[in-house]
């Protein structure tokens, strides 16, 4: 199998995956977008435009998806330090709790997919997701630069 059918299989794959990650994401309460946002607040608190540009929609839009986040208590809204006038999002507490519920339901997904290959090939899909996780990192940090504050414990 060539390169480009190799690349071919994993688009689909992770397009795949995205969509049991959202299925499995409603025994945890959350949607696909809002787990995102969860995922993307751990590491700390950020600009509510950088959020907007994670999720692909226009800042007005991201409000809507962060309001329930906020009314829920998940999510707060606190100004920039840097400049009064603009919004940034942390975690909260409770946050934290549901992106671990969230992350705890879609490794349960994850795993039960993982049972359909051998243990070695498992392992191997598990060690290229998490080269494939350190360089979103990277990507995210080279376009967004570190978040404000400690993301705590």
């Amino acid at each position: 199998m060539s390169r480009t059918e190799r690349s071919a299989d994993a688009v689909r794959a992770a397009a795949r995956l995205a969509k049991v990650a959202g299925t499995a994401l409603v025994e945890a309460d959350l949607t696909l977008p809002q787990y995102r946002v969860l995922v993307f607040l751990d590491a700390g608190e950020r600009p509510a435009s950088h959020v907007a540009a994670l999720l692909g929609v226009a800042p007005s839009t991201v409000t809507a998806a962060v309001d329930g986040l906020v009314a829920r208590g998940l999510v707060e809204r606190r100004a920039d330090p840097a400049d009064r006038r603009k919004v940034v999002l942390a975690l909260t507490t409770a946050g934290r709790g549901a992106l671990r519920r969230g992350d705890d339901v879609v490794a349960a997904r994850l795993d039960r997919l993982l049972g359909f290959l051998e243990v070695d090939e498992a392992e191997t899909v598990l060690v290229g997701l998490a080269h494939l996780n350190r360089a979103m990192e990277r990507s995210l940090a080279e376009r967004f630069g570190p978040p404000a504050g400690d993301p705590g414990p």
